[in-house]
């Protein structure tokens, strides 16, 4: 039984497909990955430890008019093309992103079992529409519960790499790796995998103004000017992206995030508490809801993008670092280490 990947565009969706794909090959199960030419995936194409197909597909959402009539144009073409060399016995799962779309088509149009992993709180345009067909629809929020029911819905959390999961050290020797100073704190400021300016800026100021150590994952086009701005300030360290996330996580004491599900299911493995500080302008405000639900679990704290000035930033960071190891085990609370092989029981059932 061949069992179907499909998720990219972003590392959002791409890297839960990343550690299924890796789950699968420890289990023995022989799979198929299905991603998008333009998406990160392509580039990051010598991770991926199965056969592989890349579409010439494009967005659907967010662009005029003349590009929808090129995306849906890509999407059939993309359709065919899958149609014609998926056979024999399989079952597919897609995890969201604009390549989903022909998977999930001819995945039925086969009449072969779909499918659906929803990483966010408020569930992708394309899920909801596949919702209605899928034999199982897997969650990492307790919020997408409000669009998705029955008991074919269940909640798993996200899947994570095992590179990840095993990556963790000491904190001592993370922050040394690091070049930090092992007996004060590390701040994180990251806007994930492509970065973000306000969370960029931002954390050049709280420096400025506190002083503390602080790790910046810039994103590769933020990086020049983050480099430029933090020229001669010992305690910031810049980087467009790290590799070695697992040493970053082991070092960092708190951390100052976008909220999307990736970065929040990370940040709970490592049981780093956050300031959450939402993409506002994510799809359904996804991002705010992800947020919400590790503040509820009393994880963190959410504070919207137009409310987060230096002051507000720094009292919530301070609410943080007093409440610190309360905190911690509470965002550890959201963590499901084991969700990429539950999920794939689930789908061989």
């Amino acid at each position: 039984m061949r069992v179907v990947i499909s998720g990219g565009g972003t590392g959002g969706h791409f890297f839960p497909a990343l550690a299924l794909l890796g789950e699968a090959k420890d289990m023995g199960v022989e799979t198929f990955y299905v991603g998008a030419e333009r998406g990160i995936e392509r580039k990051l194409e010598s991770l991926i430890p199965s056969e592989r197909l890349f579409l010439r597909v494009y967005p659907l959402r967010g662009v005029p008019i003349k590009e929808r009539l090129k995306a849906t144009g890509s999407f059939f073409k993309g359709f065919l093309k899958l149609r014609s060399c998926l056979d024999g016995e399989f079952r597919s799962l897609i995890l969201g992103g604009y390549v989903s779309v022909p998977v999930g088509l001819a995945t039925l149009s086969k009449g072969k079992p779909l499918y659906l992993h929803e990483q966010n709180s408020v569930p992708s345009a394309t899920n909801r529409v596949f919702y209605m067909v899928a034999r199982k629809v897997f969650i990492t929020f307790e919020h997408t519960k409000r669009f998705f029911s029955g008991d074919h819905v269940i909640r798993t959390g996200l899947p994570i790499r095992k590179e990840l999961k095993e990556a963790k050290i000491n904190k001592k020797s993370a922050k040394e790796v690091l070049g930090f100073d092992p007996s004060s704190p590390v701040f994180l400021f990251m806007g994930g995998s492509q970065g973000a300016k306000f969370i960029n800026s931002l954390a050049v100021e709280f420096a400025k103004k506190t002083g503390v150590q602080t790790l910046v994952i810039t994103g590769d086009k933020d990086f020049q000017r983050m480099r430029e701005m933090t020229e001669g300030m010992e305690k910031i360290k810049v980087f467009p992206f790290r590799t070695d996330m697992g040493v970053v996580y082991s070092a960092v004491d708190i951390a100052v995030v976008r909220a999307g599900s990736s970065t929040l299911t990370e940040l709970s493995l490592f049981k780093i508490p956050a300031l959450m500080i939402p993409y506002p302008h994510a799809a359904g405000d996804h991002q705010f809801y992800n947020g919400k639900e590790i503040e509820e679990l009393g994880g963190g704290i959410v504070l919207r993008q137009e409310e987060a000035t230096l002051e507000r930033v720094i009292r919530a960071v301070d609410r943080i670092v007093n409440n610190h190891g309360a905190m911690s085990e509470n965002i550890g609370k959201f963590a499901h280490p084991n969700a990429s092989r539950v999920i794939l029981e689930e789908v061989l059932k």
